[in-house]
């Protein structure tokens, strides 16, 4: 069962844990030392808090006063895989603006709230300032596995957990309002189902069209506070993304608040539109749409209806500047069972199929090993069935390789959710954590998303955690990931050569990297991989140079990495001027003086950088002992104490309300 936690609902700084950052980050990263030095500053030496002044709340020392920092920043904008062709840009808004955004929360939370509650249409929408959450039953069974537990009187360690600032109405997934009973009464009311896709909507939305969306008719110059609070947010987006107007910062949970504050004004101005006489149609009576972020799905009782309300929405998002895309728009008459759901009811159904060919249940939610005989056999059956699925559905291996590696995790968790294991069952468990290894890696390598990065890093954490727990076949296990994790970083670097773009990040494989380093030093990739992971053409950036360091530490096979490393961290620290402006530099920064697999003379130069930046006169001893305090803390990168099973939980909870 899930374990329902308590967090306080004043501490506005967990804003920074949940609102800020995009979800698709390398393991390692997250802002639970930023959350920690704001929770603790007063006990933290001067030099760290004019650091955080400077960096964080975005003052500059000018001699002993202090001016606040006004200039736009510039986010680290990455690039990741959205599918077999197409890419996603993000942003990492720079610290400072993060921290504007904590004292917007701060103050606007009550408005927030009101613009997020107009729209009787919207089936995720914030509705209160979230006080609980859930930790998943299966996690919670296996906190045996976990080298950093997350104790639930340890208050800061369960608010780092927190997946969300807002608690949110309505539906967490898009799926569940599909499975839901709210879905079966609406095709039960209405023959006809439209759906309404938004054209690169975070790209094109106009950002002081906030301003239009928290005007009422009866708005007047007079009323103030409204006025502040759309002029605030728009200047809050545009503070964070160097000032533009045109498309909001892609990743961050704010981004989605903003966008939804806009979205429930075109929801009442398409049902008033709809209203008029010439059409005269009702909602709730002779038509109902409902919007998932950008997704609508209107209902009607025939496609004449439907189209009205299409037109009608559409005219309304041209109003602030949005447009539909056409290619995307479908009609169905019921039964509303479009090949997307046909697909994954037969990939569940064929899953279901293969896994009970191996596994039993034994308990609650607790699963053995059944006697397996060829297990690779196994795998390449179940593979060549998903072949064939495809090839009739007429869809690649990205339509379901995530949902299959997703349930290879969960049922991995289930497997080893047990104190004991009897000698002769060892034999058994081996053969079936093959066998899942197999599948899972295959369907990656053909079809990588970060999404699935995190369960297959969850899936290879979990199994060497288990074997070395039950002195279970641990060199052919350790040897097997590291075989299978080989081939498909080998593969990878090759493919890379033919990528023309700029500012991509292989996060699917970056993360797989980092989770295998659970096997210690005695498997390690080869350097000749590696530089072709890291070193192609501007392949270094930002996540890619903490992830090299990470996984290199201070092994000697990889100097010269390290040296290519340092080379390029030098280039991009040598002039801080802009430290407060750049996000890519303050984060490189703040994480590097940290690393304790750089040098110390490499971090005493970067302290007396930062020195000069402060207004501080620092002495040859001064310099070594902070750049020592500075060793081994978090900033965004936990270097040292981290447990990458807890930043796992995280990611998976976090899933849940994207």
């Amino acid at each position: 069962m899930s374990t329902k936690r308590y967090i306080e609902k004043s501490d506005y700084t967990r804003v920074l844990l949940t609102e800020t950052l995009p979800y698709e980050t390398p393991i390692i990263f997250s802002n639970d030392g930023l959350y920690e030095r704001i929770k603790h500053i007063n006990n933290l030496p001067e030099f760290e808090r004019k650091l955080i002044g400077l960096i964080i709340y975005g003052e500059k020392p000018t001699g002993n006063n202090k001016r606040k920092q006004i200039k736009p920043t510039k986010p680290y904008l990455y690039k990741i895989r959205k599918d077999s062709v197409n890419f996603r840009r993000l942003a990492l808004l720079h610290p400072i603006s993060q921290y504007q955004i904590k004292l917007f929360y701060e103050r606007y939370v009550s408005l927030i709230l009101h613009y997020c509650s107009i729209s009787p249409a919207s089936i995720r929408a914030p509705k209160g300032v979230a006080s609980t959450f859930y930790t998943k039953g299966l996690w919670e069974n296996l906190y045996q596995y976990k080298e950093d537990q997350v104790s639930s009187v340890n208050k800061d360690a369960m608010v780092k957990h927190m997946p969300s600032f807002f608690s949110y109405n309505g539906y967490d997934r898009l799926y569940k309002f599909f499975n839901s009973s709210e879905y079966f009464k609406l095709e039960k009311r209405f023959r006809v189902q439209m759906t309404l896709d938004v054209s690169k909507c975070f790209d094109s939305i106009y950002t002081h069209s906030i301003a239009w969306a928290t005007k009422d008719k009866a708005f007047t110059k007079s009323n103030l506070t409204q006025n502040a609070f759309g002029d605030a947010f728009d200047t809050l987006i545009r503070h964070g993304n160097d000032n533009e107007t045109n498309g909001i910062p892609i990743g961050p949970e704010v981004s989605r608040v903003f966008s939804e504050i806009i979205f429930q004004k075109i929801d009442l101005l398409t049902i008033e539109r709809l209203k008029l006489e010439d059409i005269s149609l009702n909602f709730d009576m002779n038509y109902v749409f409902k919007r998932y972020v950008d997704d609508v799905y209107i209902f009607a009782d025939n496609q004449e209806v439907a189209e009205k309300v299409y037109a009608a929405y559409s005219d309304s998002l041209i109003s602030f500047n949005l447009h539909t895309n056409i290619s995307k728009s479908s009609i169905t008459i019921r039964p509303f069972a479009s090949s997307k759901s046909r697909l994954m009811h037969e990939v569940s159904n064929l899953s279901n199929d293969f896994f009970n060919k191996f596994l039993e249940t034994n308990g609650l939610r607790k699963l053995k090993p059944k006697k397996v005989y060829r297990s690779s056999k196994l795998a390449r059956s179940f593979i060549a069935s998903l072949k064939v699925l495809c090839v009739h559905n007429d869809v690649g291996y990205d339509e379901i390789s995530s949902f299959v590696i997703s349930s290879v995790t969960n049922r991995v968790k289930q497997l080893i959710d047990t104190n004991e294991v009897l000698d002769d069952e060892k034999n058994c468990y081996y053969h079936v954590l093959k066998t899942m290894l197999d599948v899972a890696f295959f369907l990656y390598e053909v079809a990588p998303s970060v999404s699935a990065s995190y369960k297959l890093s969850t899936t290879i954490i979990f199994i060497i955690r288990f074997c070395r727990r039950h002195s279970l076949y641990e060199e052919e296990i350790a040897l097997k990931i590291f075989g299978l994790t080989n081939d498909l970083m080998l593969n990878e670097s090759n493919r890379m050569q033919s990528i023309p773009l700029e500012r991509f990040v292989h996060l699917e494989f970056l993360n797989i990297l980092l989770a295998t380093r659970e096997l210690g030093d005695l498997y390690l990739l080869p350097e000749k991989t590696l530089k072709k992971l890291f070193f192609y053409r501007d392949g270094l950036s930002y996540f890619t140079v903490i992830s090299c360091l990470f996984y290199i530490k201070n092994n000697g096979k990889y100097d010269e990495i390290r040296l290519n490393l340092i080379k390029y961290i030098n280039q991009q620290l040598s002039n801080l001027e802009d430290i407060t402006v750049n996000s890519e530099k303050a984060y490189l920064l703040l994480d590097i003086i940290s690393c304790p697999y750089i040098s110390n003379n490499d971090s005493e130069k970067l302290v007396k950088k930062v020195a000069i930046l402060l207004k501080i006169n620092l002495s040859v001893s001064e310099t070594e002992d902070i750049s020592r305090s500075f060793k081994n803390q978090c900033w965004h990168t936990d270097w040292s104490n981290v447990d990458l099973l807890n930043l796992l939980e995280k990611k998976e909870l976090k899933q849940s309300y994207s």
